[in-house]
């Protein structure tokens, strides 16, 4: 027990310290802050929930000692919850009827991770409410800084509708961003555990990635009001929308690399397809859509080849 205090408490002392050299250099603000939850979460994948809290604990006692309770607060927000709900999640089994274990999935883990992110953007955007210091009033200055560096163009009618439509989704954007970071280090945390003989549950076959079917009525839900809403409340509902269409976007990727396993020039597909993502936008919502019909249609029981899995599915 003495043995995992020490090691959760070095955990934290390096994630306060990655995290803090985003304060300190351009490079650490665009690399090594990002890597802030691993140390966190290949504690709670190898010890446990409560090693990992005690990690939590320490990494964000250092932040604050050294930045103040402001940038520990956004630490505990972006980093701190969605490492403890990936390790209390995603250690979660339960004994199988022929004798085996069953692992949590890891689509109910995802899932899990992007309703604190909505919920986290709804209370952000409540607590700030809908005037000239509220949420969007701020996104709208933010998002008017980028036409400086735009300034000049010749079609400036399309670059205000650009900007316009980043006003709207840019909270979006930027939970589907971390989100997949978050994602990222628990994979590459997952990956070193796997390889050093410490991690407590196997690897989870990230191609079979499902998602739970309550998920769908509360997408639905929020577009709704979305659709209908206007301004603030119609700001506030088109993110939660979006955000919760995360789950279904990473599914649709799941379910590409799951169909395309059989494919000739598999590789340089899956190079073009992500490339398109990066260049364009309208492959995210093709994606999303294929994660969406997976529900509906089961592409992957009838195009894909037959995988084992030790996830539990519920």
């Amino acid at each position: 027990m003495q043995k995992e205090a020490l090691i959760a408490v070095a955990a934290g002392l390096a994630a306060a310290v990655i995290y803090l050299s985003g304060e300190w250099s351009l490079i650490g603000a665009l690399i090594f802050a990002l890597a802030a939850p691993l140390p966190l979460l290949a504690v709670g994948l190898s010890l446990g929930l409560g090693p990992a809290a005690l990690a939590s604990a320490v990494a964000m006692v250092t932040i604050a000692a050294v930045k103040g309770f402001a940038l520990m607060g956004l630490f505990a927000a972006a980093d701190v919850a969605p490492v403890l709900i990936i390790v209390r999640f995603g250690l979660l089994n339960r004994p199988a009827d022929d004798g085996s274990i069953e692992w949590y999935p890891p689509g109910q883990v995802l899932t899990w991770l992007t309703l604190y992110c909505a919920a986290a953007f709804a209370v952000l955007a409540v607590a700030l409410g809908s005037g000239p210091q509220g949420l969007e009033a701020g996104v709208t200055s933010y998002v008017d800084g980028f036409r400086q560096m735009v300034a000049g163009t010749q079609d400036s009618a399309a670059v205000d509708r650009m900007l316009a439509t980043l006003k709207r989704v840019f909270p979006f954007l930027v939970v589907t961003w971390w989100v997949i970071v978050i994602s990222v280090n628990a994979h590459m945390a997952q990956k070193i555990l796997v390889r050093t003989g410490q991690a407590k549950r196997p690897s989870p076959d990230l191609t079979t990635t499902a998602l739970p079917p309550w998920i769908l009525p509360v997408v639905v839900a929020a577009a709704a009001v979305a659709l209908v809403g206007s301004g603030w409340l119609g700001f506030v509902a088109t993110n939660i929308a979006l955000i919760l269409c995360v789950p279904y976007f990473l599914t649709g990727l799941a379910v590409l690399h799951a169909v395309s396993a059989r494919w000739n020039g598999r590789k340089a597909i899956l190079i073009a397809v992500y490339l398109l993502l990066l260049l364009f936008g309208w492959p995210l919502i093709v994606i999303t859509g294929l994660g969406m019909m997976e529900y509906w249609v089961g592409l992957r029981q009838r195009f894909a080849a037959p995988s084992q899995s030790n996830e539990r599915n519920e």
